[in-house]
């Protein structure tokens, strides 16, 4: 059978620790809006960790998803989010869509 290391032990608690450091641990409201809003997103393969805590952050606050780096939900966006959106550096790789019409993507609201 496998078993990690001490020193691989040890390297996976400082790696755990210093990702978290990097990223907001704020628990977002998920409300409910009018509009329905799609999120499309290109993180860098270097920052996939961000990437991953995107699309975690998405599913809390109620979006699906409609691809892998596209989302979809019918709520607000917090601005607690936005704001740790922009101080992560991931608020240049999204892109953020109101739709009035929903056409073929209906039965996903």
């Amino acid at each position: 059978s496998w078993n990690i290391t001490e020193r691989g032990r040890r390297k996976l608690t400082f790696t755990k620790e210093r990702l978290l450091k990097r990223l907001p641990t704020r628990k977002y409201s998920a409300v409910k809006g009018d509009a329905l809003l799609i999120v499309s997103f290109d993180v860098p393969e270097k920052e996939k960790y961000k990437r991953d805590w995107l699309r975690s952050v998405l599913v809390r606050v109620g979006f699906k998803m409609l691809q892998k780096s596209v989302w979809i939900g019918k709520v607000k966006l917090p601005q607690e989010l936005m704001e740790d959106l922009d101080s992560t550096g991931l608020i240049s790789c999204l892109e953020i869509f109101a739709v009035t019409k929903s056409g073929t993507i209906r039965h996903l609201t």
